[in-house]
Parts: C-alpha cells; sequence; structure tokens
C-alpha cells in the first residue's frame, strides 16, 4: 500500500513538473517569434571602447587582436586589453600590437586582492581607464566579424542598456563528438537566454558577446556585491538590470554581430567550465531563481525516476512519457534557433544530447554549488 502510494506520489510531482518545463518551453517560443534586430541610428555615433581580459591566451591571441582591430564601425572607438598576470608570451604579443596601432591600449595587472575575481577586477579596470559610452566585451581566444561593433551599436535603441550578443563553436565534418556536443549545449544555452530577454526574464548570456552602456555600468556600482563570485561578469551584472529594468536589455540576433569561440577539447575542461557557470546561479534575482529551480528539479526528478524505473513498470512508463515529452518541446524549440542563429547543420547532433542533458546538467550544478572548481 504505501509502495503504490509513494510510486503516484513521485509520478505525479514529475508530472507537475514536467507541465512546468513544457510550459516554459511553450512561452519561450512564443518569444523567439518577438525577437528582431536593432534599428538605432544615433547622430553622432557614440565612443565605443572594446575591452578584453586576457590570462595566458599567446595561443590564440594574434588571431582575437586582428579580428578586433579590422572593425568598420564609422564611429570613434578604441581597444583595451588587461594583461592579468600571465606567465606565457602573451604580454610579449601584447607590446608588439601597441606598438603598431595608436587606438590599442594595454593595461597590466600584476597582483589581486585576495578572494577578488581576477576576471571582475581587471574588467572594472579597463572600464575605469576606457573612454568609451559603450563598451564591447569579448574574449582573448575568441574571433569576432568586421561589422561586430556597428552591428551591436544598432541594437542600443532609446532606453536598452545592455545587449546580449550571440557566441558559438564552429564544426565541421571532422570535429571531434564532445564539440559537437558542446556546440548543441552552447546553442540551447543562447536560445533560453534570447527567450528570457524577450519576455523580460533574464536568464543567461555570455561574457564573450556582451555591451553596455558604461554609465549603466557605474549607476550600478560596478561589480560591487559579486566581486568576490568567482564566476559571473555577464549575467550577475545582467541581474543588477533585471531588478528594476529588465525591459532595458535585449538578445542581439543580427548574423554580423556572432562570435565564435573554442569548444573543450578533454572532458575534464568541459567538466571544470561547466561547474563553474553553475555556481553563479543561487546570486540571481529571486524570480530567476525559481524559474531554474523548477527547471533543475524537473531533471533531477528525470534522473532519479529513471534508476527507480528499473524496479517498477508504472514508474517506468511515466518516465518514458516524460522523457520523449521533453525531447518533443527541446527539438520544437530548438528547430526555431537553430534557424534564427543560422545554424541548422546542428540538428543531427540534437537527439544524442536529450539523453545525456538531464544527467549532465544536474551533476554540473550539484557539483558547481556544493564542491570546488578551477579557475584558469
Amino acid at each position: 500500500m504505501i509502495l503504490s502510494i509513494l510510486t503516484y506520489v513521485v509520478i505525479g510531482l514529475l508530472a507537475l513538473l514536467g507541465l512546468f518545463y513544457l510550459g516554459l518551453e511553450v512561452r519561450f517560443y512564443r518569444a523567439l517569434g518577438k525577437v528582431r534586430e536593432g534599428y538605432a541610428d544615433s547622430e553622432p555615433l557614440p565612443k565605443v571602447s572594446i575591452l578584453i581580459a586576457a590570462r595566458n591566451e599567446a595561443e590564440g591571441l594574434r588571431e582575437t587582436l586582428e579580428s578586433v582591430l579590422a572593425q568598420d564601425y564609422a564611429g570613434e572607438w578604441e581597444v583595451w586589453i588587461a594583461d592579468d598576470r600571465s606567465t606565457d608570451d602573451t604580454p610579449k604579443i601584447l607590446a608588439e600590437y601597441e606598438a603598431k596601432f595608436d587606438r590599442l591600449h594595454v593595461l597590466t595587472i600584476d597582483s589581486i586582492p585576495e578572494g577578488v575575481s581576477p576576471k571582475k577586477q581587471a574588467l572594472s579596470k579597463l572600464i575605469d581607464a576606457c573612454n568609451g559610452e559603450i563598451l564591447c566585451l569579448t574574449d582573448a581566444d575568441c574571433i569576432v566579424q568586421q561589422s561586430w561593433v556597428k552591428g551591436l551599436v544598432k541594437e542600443f535603441e532609446p532606453g536598452i542598456e545592455l545587449v546580449a550578443g550571440h557566441s558559438y563553436i564552429p564544426t565541421d565534418k571532422s570535429s571531434p563528438f564532445i564539440i559537437c556536443m558542446q556546440a548543441v549545449e552552447t546553442l540551447i544555452y543562447r536560445i533560453a537566454g534570447t527567450a528570457g530577454l524577450a519576455m523580460h526574464l533574464p536568464l543567461t548570456s555570455t561574457g564573450n558577446n556582451l555591451a553596455y552602456r558604461k554609465s549603466f555600468f557605474m549607476s550600478v556600482n560596478g561589480f560591487t556585491g559579486v566581486i568576490k563570485i568567482q564566476s559571473g561578469d555577464d549575467d550577475l551584472l545582467m541581474q543588477k538590470l533585471a531588478s528594476d529594468r529588465p525591459w532595458a536589455m535585449r538578445y542581439c540576433i543580427t548574423p554580423s554581430t556572432f562570435v565564435t569561440t573554442n569548444g573543450k577539447e578533454t572532458l575534464k575542461e568541459l567538466w571544470e567550465q561547466r561547474k563553474r557557470w553553475a555556481s553563479k546561479t543561487i546570486y540571481y534575482t529571486p524570480k530567476i531563481v525559481f524559474v531554474l529551480s523548477m527547471v533543475f528539479l524537473f531533471l533531477v526528478m528525470l534522473c532519479v525516476t529513471a534508476v527507480f524505473s528499473i524496479f517498477n513498470f508504472k514508474i517506468f512508463v511515466a518516465t518514458l512519457i516524460a522523457f520523449l515529452c521533453k525531447s518533443v518541446g527541446d527539438m520544437v524549440l530548438i528547430i526555431r534557433g537553430l534557424k534564427i542563429f543560422k545554424q541548422e547543420h546542428l540538428l543531427k547532433w540534437c537527439i544524442p544530447v536529450e539523453f545525456i542533458h538531464a544527467p549532465f546538467t544536474v551533476l554540473a550544478v550539484l557539483f558547481g554549488l556544493f564542491g570546488r572548481f578551477k579557475w584558469k
């Protein structure tokens, strides 16, 4: 009798959480239908500062610098890079480019206060030093397109303070399985971020393609209050804006602003990155924490019932139905996202990701919140 009651309680809980998950996906799908490119036409064009924090990035730094310095933005712009205690050839490369380009400025960081996030400190110092009205941020291992800045600036219509850009992991026929899986997973995050901002529900963004007004950064006292949190130089800042002006941010879907980034080549590197990403979610606004917690609980229940379904046929049926409903909902949403971000070639990898999405996410969140992770 007790076992039968527990079975129905578990199935009922799985069903309730599943309905919340599917309801959220329906809202996401509708929101994606409303996203559009920006059409700001400021005159004169605002001054832009491109900001990059670099630590031991010698391997791909030249390619990043070449892409950043090739911008076709018609307004006034500059580039500021923080060399954060690099021990490789990063300082040498930066000095070489600084001597060749007047618009490039290098800020050297020799030490950081104990417990302070290295990247947040680097960005804070860059923002203090630069002169731009609009700040465009990317990472030292990313490649931006020639019209990257021009496209982002177009998004700053009146009232917009922050623009989250799109970044993706490029793949081809020779790409290993782990890279293709990351490409799909990254796209899922971007789809959720895009839909969330369209709903005034800022769930996530990425620091390798982000832009905001310097006046906004100063008005919220920068990273004050979150400076000791190792991750979250992007979405934790976005959460500050969401607390009173959730409508003042948007996601950029203009193809010329898309940024390429590198995937992690080993499972260990990927694991550390995902734990780091998960570690910051408890610092989001209460509304966002609630939404993400409900999604997380659904994934937990899906994993738990998958285990117990071995011993209980009713739970097996319920788990199978929940998984199929989730997969169909995910696929419908992802297909719309693939079209928006011009990545239809990833469709064939979406089904394999469904089988690892729930357990990998659950473990990453648990270890990210209660364990330790390594920072570069």
